[in-house]
């Protein structure tokens, strides 16, 4: 780390240079090197000293001409005034802070990049640098924040920040910096230097994780866990069975060193569903409150994630792979999973067994096989079930799955005849207020979605090469809703009936397209009470080819059509779609759009 003695200038210094005046700048600047954690840090206001002291370019050019015209930092400007700092890999910027009280800080970055991903590093006063993995903005005019998962112990007094680009031409415009409550613990694999846990340099070891999670760390505390392989005999488990508070969660956070997330290995193995192998789950808790957990991988486990009696648990970036089970819950509640996976499981991506409320799933894929074919599924496999309870004041209520994709749930009996389960989404009846936004399931060998929740609600959601691409069941007073969906290329895999919509119950659908399935598009049966009663509106209902009939119906069942466009029978005309595909899964979005734009029916993709 080179030297700070006057590399930061005072406010008179910088009047005297002509520096602080970018006209037309979004906001007035600061005097260099006057940054004071917690606060903002510009990215272009770096600190005084020039090249190699202050900061390293690889282009001579500078960069605007308005603004710190002599340094060497390419400092680009935007029509609205906003400056921005172009990074490439091998440059790096030091900022000097203030800090008036010792404490735990974590760092957020306001950057943009184009598609794909990259990365920085920070390091304080020298120290070790932290990695920053940073994902594609969509384009360098589209900016994003992202917090940096390890935060950072700094006393009070006066620090060097250094801030490198190590991958990808990064658009920098502010290091934005916030005072932690509680204490930062690190944990690694062997543990090293006095085993404290007070840094990485002094990591605790795995062996003590049950201790540390329930007998050190105290509401507030975070524990960072070090990136690299955790493979024992005896499997670690984070077996959590204390609480946070509500403004001081405990909170687990896998830091990539160098080696990737880490990655903890069970025993468990898919040979032998059944047996929990000593791997019962990787996550596991009970009566369990106030817990934010994320960047951690698993596999082969029973459970990924178990979870009973607990609440207020945020759980993100987990991947599950190889399990029997993805997430299983019961009687848990206020609780987010997000931008996780569960791949390559046995059994079920995510199970509700009983009173889960307030939950919300987000950007989460549960694909069963990956399209292997070796890779054997149980009986009935799904990607979400939602299951019935053995007590019915019980079932779960007020989920929200949104940005969820459930694929690959396959099951062949070894009997030929037999019917082939296995379901993207299977929600039984005692579920209600269940939604479904954005959400999406492919090449599973029944149900899309197989629902008989009271009254489900879907939105935006998209169902292709499913035996039955939605199977509503809903015998609520109300209506099952759906807007905007797309139901496609139902496909048969045994002898019994396909559909882009199956019901047997009360069903309402708006601005939707059911297209090219297999036998009819809308199939509806009469073998409960109610019988089906559907309403489509604004609906596309049409072959690809020559069409056959576009419903078939049972005795007493009710089929409504309110400005749709159904092409029925060999006399009726296909409508004709931009780019419609049975390979489908989201590209081009507009795929399923009617070629001809006064055809205002259909579903149509969301922005």
């Amino acid at each position: 780390m080179s030297p700070t003695l006057n590399r930061s200038s005072s406010w008179l210094l910088a009047l005297c240079l002509g520096l602080p005046g970018l006209a037309g700048a979004a906001e007035p600047q600061t005097p260099y090197g006057s940054n004071t954690f917690p606060g903002a840090i510009r990215a272009y206001d770096f600190d005084q000293g020039g090249e190699g002291v202050a900061y390293h370019d690889l282009d001579p050019a500078t960069g605007t001409q308005t603004y710190r015209p002599t340094e060497g930092v390419d400092i680009g400007v935007r029509g609205s005034g906003d400056l921005e700092v172009r990074g490439a890999p091998g440059e790096w910027l030091e900022y000097t802070v203030t800090v008036p009280q010792t404490g735990r800080y974590a760092l957020s970055l306001s950057y943009s990049m184009a598609s794909g991903g990259g990365s920085v590093s920070l390091s304080v006063d020298g120290a070790a640098a932290v990695p920053v993995a940073l994902v594609g903005t969509g384009g360098h005019g589209t900016f994003k924040s992202h917090t940096v998962p390890t935060a950072f112990d700094v006393t009070a007094g006066t620090h060097v920040i250094r801030l490198t680009f190590t991958g990808s031409t990064t658009y920098l415009r502010q290091i934005a910096s916030t005072q932690l409550p509680g204490r930062a613990l690190y944990l690694s694999r062997s543990g090293a230097g006095t085993l404290d846990g007070s840094n990485w340099s002094n990591a605790l070891p795995v062996s003590q994780l049950s201790t540390v999670l329930n007998q050190t760390m105290v509401p507030g505390d975070t524990l960072y866990v070090a990136g690299g392989l955790y493979d024992s005999s005896t499997p670690f488990s984070f077996s959590l069975s204390t609480s946070g508070t509500e403004t001081l969660p405990k909170k687990v956070v896998g830091v990539d060193l160098g080696q990737g997330l880490p990655v903890f290995k069970g025993r468990w193995s898919p040979t032998d569903p059944g047996n929990s192998n000593k791997s019962y789950a990787f996550l596991r808790f009970t009566n369990a409150h106030h817990w934010d957990i994320s960047n951690l991988q698993a596999e082969s486990y029973y459970y990924g994630v178990r979870a009973d009696t607990s609440s207020h648990l945020v759980l993100s970036q987990l991947q599950l792979h190889r399990v029997r089970e993805g997430l299983a819950a019961s009687n848990l509640a206020n609780t987010k999973f997000l931008r996780s996976q569960a791949l390559r499981y046995t059994k079920r991506g995510i199970r509700l067994i009983e009173n889960v409320s307030d939950l919300l799933v987000e950007d989460f894929t549960a694909d069963a096989t990956m399209g292997d074919t070796a890779w054997a599924t149980e009986a009935y496999p799904f990607g979400v079930s939602v299951e019935n309870p053995a007590d019915a004041t019980l079932g779960s209520h007020d989920v929200v799955f949104n940005r969820v994709t459930a694929r690959n749930n396959t099951y062949t009996s070894a009997d030929t005849g037999a019917y082939q389960n296995g379901d993207g989404f299977s929600l039984e009846r005692t579920a209600y207020r269940i939604s479904f936004l954005n959400s999406a399931a492919y090449d599973n060998t029944d149900g899309g979605w197989d629902d008989k929740s009271q009254a489900p609600y879907y939105e935006n959601c998209v169902a292709l090469r499913n035996k039955r691409n939605f199977r509503l069941w809903n015998d609520s007073a109300q209506p099952a809703t759906l807007n905007n969906v797309l139901g496609a290329y139902a496909r048969k895999v045994d002898s019994y009936s396909t559909a882009g919509l199956w019901s047997q119950g009360y069903v309402e659908v708006y601005g939707s397209t059911f297209y090219a399935n297999a036998q009819s598009e809308i199939v509806l049966e009469n073998n409960s009470t109610p019988a089906a009663r559907v309403k489509l509106v604004n609906t596309i209902v049409s072959d690809a080819g020559p069409c056959g009939a576009a419903a078939s119906k049972e005795g007493g069942t009710t089929l409504e059509l309110v400005n749709s466009v159904v092409c029925d029978g060999a006399s009726g005309t296909p409508v004709p779609l931009q780019a419609p595909s049975s390979t489908w899964t989201g590209a081009p979005a507009n795929a399923f759009t009617p070629v001809n734009p006064a055809v205002t029916q259909g579903y149509r993709p969301s922005p």
